[in-house]
């Protein structure tokens, strides 16, 4: 009986590695991906510089009888700033994370009151807090999806050359949402690259008198690029 033992156990030597090095765990997941997710650029904590394509749009309604009517404006800029995250792999193929982040942006929106006189409206500083999740596409690589709360600053500037004193600066703090998607690759152990798009959507100003109403809505849309390292 021994002897047919040590043959069984001799036996099943060589499949021992095999199935150390199997890359599907008990559940059937991937514990490469999930390996991977933990130390190469998927999991743990995260810091990114950005740059990228920032469209601001600014639109007045006015409700007013015959005087009603819809003004649409956008500019273009670059925007930039950082995030910071941190993120985790669960199940061996869902990445869930949360995130906090500033921008500034170069975008702004100018208007020619004649004899020098300008009246320029820009985006401030944005500060963004928000979670996102998505899938391994493979070992390194996430498809996601994010959102959260947005809290933008718009600045107004009125200049006027001939009336030095009439010059003034106003800023006031708009909050509101984002949403977007992006692709994120990891290249070595600590870095990553990542493309995304977001959409955020800002409270604006409203005015009503009597049956007139007048609103100023403020969002923007953003190709962002950020390239990050992981701890």
């Amino acid at each position: 009986m021994y002897k047919y033992l040590l043959i069984a156990a001799l036996a099943a030597a060589p499949a021992a590695p095999a199935f150390a090095q199997s890359d599907v765990g008990p559940n059937g997941a991937s514990d490469a991906a999930t390996a991977y997710g933990q130390s190469d650029g998927v999991s743990g904590l995260r810091v990114e510089p950005r740059i990228g394509y920032d469209r601001v749009i600014t639109e007045l309604n006015v409700e007013a009888g015959e005087d009603s009517g819809r003004l649409s404006e956008g500019k273009s800029g670059v925007t930039y700033g950082g995030e910071v995250g941190y993120d985790m792999v669960v199940n061996g193929g869902t990445m869930l994370g949360v995130y906090g982040g500033i921008e500034g942006s170069s975008a702004k929106q100018c208007f020619d009151g004649g004899d020098g006189v300008d009246t320029c409206l820009k985006p401030g500083r944005n500060l963004t807090a928000g979670v996102r999740g998505g899938f391994l596409i493979n070992p390194t690589t996430v498809a996601y999806i994010k959102g959260g709360y947005s809290n933008g600053q718009i600045r107004l500037n009125y200049t006027d050359p001939t009336f030095p004193e009439d010059n003034f600066r106003l800023s006031d703090n708009l909050s509101g949402f984002h949403v977007g998607a992006g692709v994120q690759a990891g290249f070595g152990r600590n870095f990553y690259g990542k493309l995304e798009y977001v959409y955020t959507d800002y409270n604006g100003y409203e005015v009503v008198d009597g049956s007139d109403k007048a609103s100023l809505d403020f969002s923007r849309h953003q190709v962002v690029a950020g390239i990050g390292f992981r701890f």
